[in-house]
């Protein structure tokens, strides 16, 4: 690695509270790349995919993934005080209503 560059360290902590949640990809058009656009909470994948329609009713296809079975690698190192859901929340409130979820 040269100088510069930043190491990215794998992150195995929850990213909930014990609330299933789901990661969603989507496409608009068939052309499209998938895109992530964001996350929703529901107990079953059927129950995601239902919501994320509801939030992306323009998507042509919606793919979802349970958070937890999401590896997350970053550059930052978490405090005890801060979680990825902080880092989220503010990014969050840069984004448009349609993205959120």
């Amino acid at each position: 690695m040269s100088d510069g560059e930043t190491t990215r360290s794998r992150r195995d902590e929850p990213r909930h509270d014990g609330i299933d949640e789901w990661e969603v990809f989507l496409r608009t058009e068939p052309t499209d790349s998938l895109c992530h656009a964001g996350s929703v909470t529901a107990p079953t994948a059927d129950a995601a995919h239902e919501h994320a329609g509801a939030l992306f009713a323009d998507a042509e296809s919606i793919w979802l993934c349970p958070t937890h079975e999401v590896a997350r690698f970053t550059t930052r190192a978490l405090d005890a005080n801060t979680d990825d859901r902080d880092t989220e929340r503010a990014a969050d409130a840069d984004r448009s209503p349609e993205v959120r979820s």
